[in-house]
């Protein structure tokens, strides 16, 4: 296509450029240096203005090359044809076929380096969000820890790096082919969310576990009786995951071992803790509770089922914890009714807290509650059950337990009163494991006192 000089207006000569403006002295003195030494620079060393590229020593900025093509041009005017522009199109095909692969694969490079930090930051923020198994608590913090910061790590690079080769892809001409693109987005699509919930995951972890301790602390020397000793021995903790099996939202509470033989131990605690995705007042099935996590006083641990939960509102759950040579159970009172107010009880909270300690208050009240599987009368006592206490037992003096601990209520006072089922709640527990009939239990217990 010709465009007749006639026919068309004269082409007006380019506006003159604006002058430049004052620049900062330290500014200029940095320009003038570097055009000293023969380094690139930024300003045009025609028309003094300051432009995105970078310029060699001696070239001038696109926009004075372009006056000088109009002035050359003069009012000849510009003629653009087809064989001008089949020209140009084989003078650049001739320039990408003679161009050195090296500096083709350095095109490709930057995208191919994010991209592949996208990946992998991606995979960083699979692997933090996947499910866990129920296990050892130390192990599980360590892991969760390690995933976080691997995964905010590989997040922040992968932000970084996309962003820059982004913003430096704006200056070439390769900006609008939609493979370069595509990689460095995936960058920093895949690094912004790595970065951000890995490190929600690591403040979350940041402030540690809620207790003292992330593995049963060593039994200290504590002044007790052989009888508390037998509690002490008997009492173990419980970790148990969330609905779906993950053991990131567990649930951590106290048991106590009723029941052993040579290859298993009976551990009764509340089924809120062996539990926890169970709805208050739906039925609860063992059959479709996941494993928990035992740890016994001595150190010992293992993976633990749940056997048998009372029905609701009664909250209890019996779990079966394979292990050789458990320790001696403790012995459950088959009627509390005798204990009167005033009586000493005493009970271990959860040793992950504070370490082992031993707590003795006495028996306020009783109250009536009714409930499916007969009238009950809850025990309120002077020791508050603190978040990880429930399912610990509540023992009396002669170290029989006679109830377990399930809640902490505000009493008329205002002070925090622990509320304990009896132990007629569990009174057919030992005879049912005894004799291999737990699964039968709803049938075998008797109904109320």
């Amino acid at each position: 296509m010709a465009v007749d000089p006639a026919a068309a207006p004269a082409a007006s000569p380019p506006t003159a450029a604006p002058p430049p403006t004052a620049a900062p002295r330290r500014r200029w003195f940095r320009r003038a240096a570097a055009r000293d030494v023969g380094l690139t620079t930024t300003v045009c060393p025609s028309c003094r203005q300051a432009g995105p590229a970078r310029l060699a020593p001696g070239e001038v900025c696109a926009q004075c090359r372009s006056q000088a093509a109009w002035a050359e041009l003069g009012a000849a005017g510009l003629v653009i044809d087809r064989a001008t522009i089949s020209a140009a199109v084989e003078r650049r095909r001739g320039e990408a076929a003679g161009e050195a692969i090296w500096r083709r694969a350095l095109r490709w490079a930057p995208v191919l380096v994010s991209l592949a930090l996208g990946v992998a930051a991606a995979l960083a923020l699979r692997g933090l969000l996947a499910p866990r198994a129920i296990g050892p608590l130390t192990a599980l913090i360590d892991d969760l820890r390690g995933s976080s910061r691997r995964t905010t790590g590989l997040g922040a690079l992968a932000l970084v790096v996309g962003v820059v080769a982004l913003v430096r892809l704006r200056r070439q001409r390769h900006f609008r082919r939609l493979p370069f693109v595509v990689g460095h987005v995936v960058a920093i699509v895949a690094g912004g969310a790595a970065l951000a919930l890995g490190a929600l995951h690591w403040w979350g972890l940041s402030g540690g576990f809620a207790g003292r301790y992330t593995t049963m602390p060593p039994r200290a020397a504590l002044a007790v009786t052989a009888n508390v000793e037998r509690i002490l021995d008997a009492t173990v903790v419980v970790l148990a995951p969330d609905r779906d099996g993950d053991a990131r939202g567990l649930a951590m509470g106290t048991g106590a071992i009723v029941a052993a033989d040579a290859g298993r131990a009976w551990i009764v605690t509340c089924s809120h803790v062996a539990m926890p995705y169970a709805a208050v007042g739906a039925p609860r099935h063992a059959k479709d509770a996941h494993p928990v996590w035992v740890q016994l006083s001595d150190g010992r641990e293992g993976r633990g089922t749940v056997r048998w939960a009372a029905p609701p509102p009664l909250d209890v759950a019996v779990v079966e914890l394979p292990m050789t040579d458990p320790p001696a159970p403790v012995t459950i009172s088959p009627d509390a009714s005798g204990l009167e107010p005033s009586a000493s009880v005493t009970f271990v909270p959860n040793p992950y807290r504070e370490g082992w300690k031993v707590v003795h208050g006495r028996l306020l009240r009783r109250e009536a509650h009714a409930t499916p599987a007969g009238t009950y009368e809850l025990l309120f006592t002077d020791l508050p059950v603190i978040p990880g206490d429930s399912g610990s037992g509540l023992f009396d003096a002669r170290g029989q337990l006679v109830g377990l601990n399930t809640w902490t209520h505000g009493g008329p006072s205002g002070a925090a009163e622990g509320i304990s089922l009896p132990s007629e709640t569990m009174r057919a527990l030992v005879d049912a494991i005894e004799r291999g009939q737990l699964d039968q239990l709803d049938d075998l217990q008797p109904r109320g006192p």
